[in-house]
């Protein structure tokens, strides 16, 4: 029969070699919170011509198609689409575009936006300027 020490120790002893097993644990599983489509260039801030090109590139985990827009952004926080400068984009994990910009007026008020063409998952870019 064990005394309570011993039993005391055992119990602490087992109780370190779980807590050491689950501190290695599992490979982490991707955060649920990570978004099944985003852009990653441009980055905000960016700038390109007016009529030239801008590379964009984004990851994209639901398997569908996406086309890619020049939007702006509307004074209430929301996006009005102004070209499709992308269409049929790719499905692939990690994609990119060399998208061709339309004449627009200068300014710093626009953004990229790529979305599924069924329109159910999108991302848009951060504020980027079109210079003259």
């Amino acid at each position: 029969m064990r005394t309570a020490k011993a039993q005391g120790i055992a119990v602490g002893a087992a109780t370190a070699a779980v807590a050491a097993a689950l501190a290695v644990g599992p490979a982490a599983a991707p955060s649920a919170a990570d978004p099944a489509l985003k852009v990653t260039t441009p980055a905000a801030g960016s700038s390109a011509k007016v009529a030239g090109s801008l590379l964009v590139q984004w990851s994209n985990t639901t398997g569908k198609e996406v086309d890619v827009w020049l939007s702006t952004r509307t004074p209430s926080g929301g996006h009005d689409r102004l070209s499709l400068v992308a269409p049929k984009a790719g499905s692939k994990k990690a994609g990119e575009a060399l998208a061709t910009l339309p004449t627009v007026p200068p300014g710093t008020s626009y953004t990229v936006e790529v979305t599924t063409q069924d329109g159910k998952e999108s991302d848009v870019s951060g504020p980027l300027s079109l210079v003259g």
